[in-house]
């Protein structure tokens, strides 16, 4: 259908059409872009074109520079808007922009128009005054709404925007500094909340994203405030959070794999799938259903000793066929190096992490199940889905009443988007 809608408008601007035709080879996919492949993009003689969907695609040129662009139709006529060069603006944020884009078009405003009239309009007297930060919070809202965030995830996001909104909402977003919003959160944590203060720190900066992708910012002043607040914890098990030190850790254990294939593996899956130790230590090759690109885990290796499903996204099911092609002569997928037929250590996967620099306060074994609870949950995927994937069983659910498949479309679908946005961070 994409490539249809293309064709259409091209033909319809012949000039342009045929000059593209003589710069361009124009190349389309009916399957959204991943960070992976456009790394493996290599630049050709011509520049081509791969899109992602809804209108974001990215070119090639042929001297290698990666570059997001968005067509739209406004007044009537086809155009093309620049979102942001690869890899300096990621495939998560280029989508996030085009779809700030999309919501002012919607509300019947080009802001590349504006832009350019402004520019244009040398004779103002003055700039428009900035909006409000109650009213760019409020469309923030509005735009997570239409993106299909499920109810449960919108209750949580209007009682922590609207703690922002009742503290600044009268105030210009663009005069809203790092300490107005340090004066938020931390008696928040002050008073022993400091999760919620940090979740609040964490709507401030998706606020000022949507914000500048908008062109009303130009920086996020949210994204200072972290080292100046109470350290997050999670009762033992320390994990990183923060999606430029999460981008950090993934490079760090792609690096430590091409030495140490087996436990860098391991450590690849605990990001994609995190599971706990025990759970992966433990799996074996008959757990696989490569068919259906699941693994199933069973209660024996479980805490609450119930069979637990885990999707395998693509990603993950890529490092698993790599550990296939090496034969241990082992029922397990990650034996022991002195006997096949043993588990690695428990404290194998925390030891690698230390030698990765990542010391017991910052991030251990455990803690990538914090990231991912973390991260999922400020994405807004569904908290049931979540917390199923967790494995998170409500003590007063009955055994006869659970249901190891419960959710489960969802959770593929969550799992796949998971891996993907970590490696999206690289």
């Amino acid at each position: 259908m994409l490539d249809r809608c293309w064709t259409r408008a091209l033909e319809s601007h012949a000039n342009v059409g045929q000059a593209l035709s003589r710069e361009r080879t124009w190349e389309y996919s009916s399957l959204p872009l991943t960070d992976a492949e456009i790394r493996a993009f290599s630049p050709q003689n011509q520049r081509f074109r791969r899109s992602d969907g809804g209108g974001l695609f990215v070119d090639v040129m042929p001297s290698g520079k990666k570059v997001f662009r968005l067509a739209y139709r406004s007044g009537g006529k086809q155009r093309t808007v620049v979102i942001g060069e690869y890899p300096s603006i990621r495939l998560a944020d280029a989508r996030l922009n085009a779809a700030a884009f999309k919501s002012a078009l919607r509300d019947g405003t080009d802001p590349k128009s504006v832009a350019k009239a402004e520019a244009e309009d040398t004779g103002k007297l003055s700039e428009p005054p900035a909006p409000l930060w109650e009213t760019i919070a409020s469309e923030y809202l509005m735009l997570r709404q239409r993106s299909g965030a499920a109810p449960r995830t919108m209750t949580k996001l209007d009682r922590q925007v609207g703690v922002t909104i009742r503290k600044l909402g009268q105030r210009p977003i663009n005069q809203i500094t790092a300490e107005d919003i340090l004066a938020v959160v931390n008696p928040i944590a002050e008073r022993g909340q400091v999760e919620s203060a940090h979740e609040i720190r964490s709507r401030f900066s998706q606020i000022f994203r949507y914000a500048a992708a908008r062109g009303l910012i130009d920086s996020d002043p949210a994204a200072y405030t972290i080292g100046a607040m109470v350290k997050r914890r999670r009762g033992e098990f320390a994990g990183v959070t923060d999606p430029a030190a999460i981008g950090q850790m993934m490079r760090a254990i792609h690096e430590y794999r091409e030495r140490h294939m087996i436990v860098g593996s391991a450590l690849l899956l605990s990001a994609y799938l995190f599971p706990r130790n025990t759970e992966l230590r433990g799996m074996r090759w008959s757990e696989l259903d490569w068919d259906r690109a699941m693994w199933e885990v069973p209660g024996e290796r479980m805490k609450m000793k119930r069979d637990h499903l885990v999707p395998l996204p693509p990603l993950a099911v890529a490092v698993l066929r790599e550990l296939r092609e090496i034969d241990f002569g082992s029922a397990l997928v990650f034996p022991s190096p002195r006997d096949p037929a043993r588990m690695l250590s428990e404290m194998t996967f925390n030891a690698a992490l230390r030698r990765m620099g990542y010391t017991q306060d910052v991030h251990v074994h455990h803690g990538f199940r914090t990231t991912a609870s973390t991260n999922l949950n400020e994405m807004g995927w569904n908290a049931d889905w979540i917390e199923r994937q967790l494995a998170h069983v409500p003590t007063n659910k009955v055994r006869s009443s659970y249901n190891k498949a419960e959710y489960l479309d969802g959770r593929v679908e969550m799992m796949q988007s998971y891996a993907d946005w970590l490696e999206n961070l690289l």
